[in-house]
């Protein structure tokens, strides 16, 4: 239980931004500073599992990113290797760990919004002016958890029916585990098509969609909401005006056009790091109250 409830909508418009601006930056002083806080949130939340398994999940996304990149494209002036009749160029390079950078912030990010705000909360806001394309995100972004805790629940009864099967089982080659892999997708596959129809029947005959739809849950914004997205909003134009202004964003093509002895340290950095703090300031209080 929280004892700060903050407005789903502020929740939404603050990650809409922090998302937005992981794609819009990519100084790598700016990337890793919102990684670090992305970071300090997700510990905070207190769902380092998933960030565990999110790391486990992206190092081989990314050294793949970062190794494909400079292979297909040839574009930059600093040649850095010589490969057959191309050369790896260091634009090309920086250019995939920035991207990889990009996309892991973007992914935390989606999983610090997920433990934020509930499927509930978000048909709350959308449902009234979008009924079906809500529930279609909805849908979709519940699919994959769901599928994966389907997947863990067939295992079980796998590996439940293996053990008290004849040991002929127990000496099972590639080929035959391929083939067991086979069948529990099978299994979910079935499993779900069946749960969807069982749903979409289920929605039809309680009237879905005739009327508009209610919820049980009550949202007022209050006092901390306008302080919340008054804090987001101005330190949010203030980095865009440094945007505009070439602040946060570095040229990569034609050459590499940046120092880590650059001088990052200026109003619209700050301002940045305003940005990124009003979450973890809620979080960290708390963890002081309930601790």
């Amino acid at each position: 239980m929280k004892l700060t409830v903050i407005h789903p909508a502020v929740y939404i418009i603050y990650y809409l931004v922090l998302i937005i601006f992981a794609f819009l930056f990519n100084n790598p002083y700016y990337l890793i500073s919102l990684l670090v806080c992305v970071s300090v949130l997700i510990t905070l939340q207190g769902i380092s599992s998933e960030f565990k398994n999110l790391i486990r999940f992206f190092i081989p996304m990314s050294l793949l990113i970062i190794i494909l990149n400079p292979l297909v494209s040839h574009v930059g002036v600093t040649k850095i290797y010589l490969m057959g009749n191309y050369f790896i160029t260091l634009e090309a390079v920086t250019y995939g760990i920035i991207m990889s950078l990009s996309l892991l912030i973007i992914l935390l990010l989606f999983t610090s919004y997920s433990n934020a705000v509930s499927y509930q909360e978000m048909l709350y806001i959308f449902s009234k002016k979008f009924p079906n394309i809500s529930m279609i995100i909805i849908m979709a972004l519940r699919f994959i958890p769901l599928l994966n805790f389907r997947l863990s629940e067939v295992n079980k009864v796998f590996q439940f029916d293996q053990k008290h099967s004849n040991n002929e089982k127990k000496d099972e080659g590639k080929i035959d585990k391929l083939k067991n892999t086979a069948k529990m997708l099978a299994v979910v596959v079935s499993w779900s098509l069946e749960e969807s129809m069982l749903t979409a029947n289920s929605m039809k005959a309680r009237g879905y969609g005739i009327t508009q739809r209610t919820s049980y849950l009550s949202f007022k914004f209050r006092k901390i909401d306008y302080y919340f997205m008054v804090i987001v909003l101005v330190s949010a134009l203030v980095c865009i005006a440094g945007l505009l202004q070439g602040q946060g964003r570095i040229e990569i093509y034609p050459q590499l056009n940046f120092s880590f002895s650059e001088n990052i340290f200026n109003m619209y950095y700050f301002s940045f790091l305003i940005l990124l703090l009003p979450l973890i300031y809620l979080e960290f209080k708390e963890r002081l109250v309930w601790h």
